[in-house]
């Protein structure tokens, strides 16, 4: 057997293997079959919940366009007035943060499951509207990070923002604290346009998009963390359940 036929070999083996692996995700099986195990995955380590996250440390000058809203990186493409870019400050220390794609039907339905898991009766008061949402709406989980956002120094248009596959970013429309007395993880939740000019502001085909946030904290507190500076990306093509885009 030659070389070529070899690495044809190695090429299908590989093939099959990943569309193994894929057919064993949790959420290409319905939510009815999901097991706690594939519920803390999903909430923790899945498409919509990155494992994983960057201190943010490149400085990005950034141009609104007054027409679509998008913000550019490149000045040639600049027609107004520039924007503050990302600075970061290693002096402060990062507070654990899980950032999580909140619009996708997956993520409420894995809470909702986490919440009857752990509250039993109680949880039919907490039940999250699973119901497609208008806008995208990324979560930022943590009480420490709530606080920062909440009373940020800067004007949280600035500094937090999505990059985009094309080159451009995506400005948030609205920030929501939701002010949940029972919950068990407080959230920040930044709501993004679906539509820019009649077309989708993001392409459920791209391979990445990046979720940037900086934030100090007006009032900085004696021992607790009083900055946020961080880079989550995701990958919208990783994120369809059972086949279907779930953005």
């Amino acid at each position: 057997m030659g070389p070529a036929m070899l690495r044809r070999y190695l090429f299908i083996a590989i093939f099959f293997a990943s569309i193994a692996i894929a057919a064993n995700s949790p959420w290409d099986k319905p939510p009815e079959q999901w097991t706690q195990a594939d519920v803390f995955r999903i909430l923790r380590d899945s498409p919509w919940s990155p494992a994983k996250f960057a201190i943010e440390s490149e400085y990005k000058q950034r141009y609104a366009d007054p027409q679509s809203r998008v913000a550019v990186d490149t000045p040639a493409q600049a027609q107004s007035a520039v924007v503050r870019g990302i600075t970061v400050s290693r002096a402060h220390p990062l507070p654990a943060v899980t950032v999580t794609w909140w619009s996708s039907r997956t993520m409420r339905l894995a809470e909702n499951k986490r919440l009857e898991s752990r509250s039993g009766a109680a949880a039919a008061n907490r039940q999250i509207d699973t119901a497609p949402l208008p806008d995208y709406v990324l979560a930022v989980e943590g009480d420490e990070p709530l606080r920062i956002l909440r009373d940020a120094r800067e004007d949280l248009h600035d500094t937090v923002f999505l990059e985009l596959e094309n080159g451009g970013t995506l400005d948030f429309t609205t920030v929501n604290f939701p002010d949940e007395a029972n919950a068990e993880t407080l959230r920040t939740e930044f709501h993004f346009a679906r539509l820019l000019n009649g077309e989708p502001a993001i392409d459920p085909e791209s391979e990445r998009v990046i979720f940037h946030c900086r934030a100090n904290a007006k009032k900085e507190m004696s021992g607790r963390d009083n900055s946020l500076s961080f880079r989550v990306e995701f990958s919208p093509r990783a994120m369809k359940a059972q086949g279907k885009p779930d953005l």
